[in-house]
């Protein structure tokens, strides 16, 4: 009976912290796209938080979407390169509690050492 109790507890306990961990972060998703508007996949994309410079990186899938979870509330850069294209960035991005914010990209031929800086926060 005590084993049965503290296994309820336990799950009580897991299951009221998730909603609560959910609504302390926000989310950035995107889709990029080449010049033709075809997906772009295996684009590495990076979150910058400009206030403390922790960076995350994720890539494309081959869908050409990503999604960054768990992200702090703060102001950030989303930076998107791929060798062969140009790198594009998009400054200001203020990521709030519960946001789930959707930032795209369209990236150009180009070498890496060329960017865009896009001006705006997400889209």
């Amino acid at each position: 009976m005590l084993m049965r109790n503290s296994i309820a507890l336990v799950l009580f306990t897991l299951a009221s912290s998730l909603p609560g961990t959910a609504q302390t972060y926000g989310e950035i998703t995107g889709t990029i796209t080449d010049a033709t508007g075809a997906v772009a996949a295996g684009v590495s994309v990076t979150l910058l938080n400009t206030a403390t410079s922790q960076a995350r990186k994720v890539d494309t899938n081959e869908a050409g979407n990503y999604t960054i979870p768990f992200v702090p509330p703060g102001l950030y850069e989303v930076r998107a390169q791929k060798n062969g294209f140009k790198t594009v960035a998009r400054a200001d991005v203020r990521v709030q509690v519960a946001d789930s914010l959707r930032v795209n990209f369209a990236i150009e031929v180009g070498s890496v050492t060329e960017s865009i800086e896009v001006q705006g926060g997400a889209s």
